[in-house]
């Protein structure tokens, strides 16, 4: 009789415990695909409206940002830009999300550049950041060509913050 006993509880116990293998963490699954815009001010090269498109898988968050207009003034070769994108965390702090990834653009066309990435937690919500005034802190700095060039958010993202 004891044995039987022992046998049912190792059989619950494996079932139960499958089931919890079965059901991933909802940090792993991924974030469906947001797209926001925002205006940025980018000094000589002039403002854009700033598409960015999110996703997140596995604690990694993933951004590609397409400009509305063109920021080189000649022709851009596939994966030569490096960048940074600043995002402001609603609960405080900002996030960083960098890489070196970019579509060929010929010179004066919008640019897409990304996936840039950084670490993300599953309720993250994530917006422009806004520098202060005066502020020498930038919300996107991008390095074409060689050329450091440093862009300033003028709005908040709509139709509103990414979230995770």
């Amino acid at each position: 009789m004891r044995r039987i006993i022992q046998a049912g509880t190792v059989a619950t116990t494996a079932v139960l415990l499958g089931g919890l293998a079965l059901a991933a963490p909802a940090s792993a699954a991924p974030a469906a695909a947001q797209t926001v815009t925002a205006t940025y001010d980018c000094g000589s090269y002039g403002v854009t409206d700033l598409k960015i498109e999110a996703s997140a898988e596995g604690g990694v968050g993933s951004v590609k940002v397409s400009t509305s207009g063109g920021l080189a003034p000649a022709d851009i070769p596939a994966d030569s830009v490096t960048a940074t994108l600043r995002l402001e965390r609603a609960s405080g702090g900002t996030v960083d999300f960098t890489g070196t990834a970019n579509e060929a653009a010929p010179a004066g066309q919008p640019l897409t550049v990304g996936p840039l990435t950084a670490p993300v937690t599953a309720g993250d919500s994530l917006d422009s950041y806004i520098p202060a005034d005066g502020s020498d802190v930038a919300s996107l700095d991008l390095n074409i060509l060689g050329q450091a060039n440093t862009c300033k958010a003028v709005s908040k993202q709509t139709p509103g913050p990414i979230v995770f």
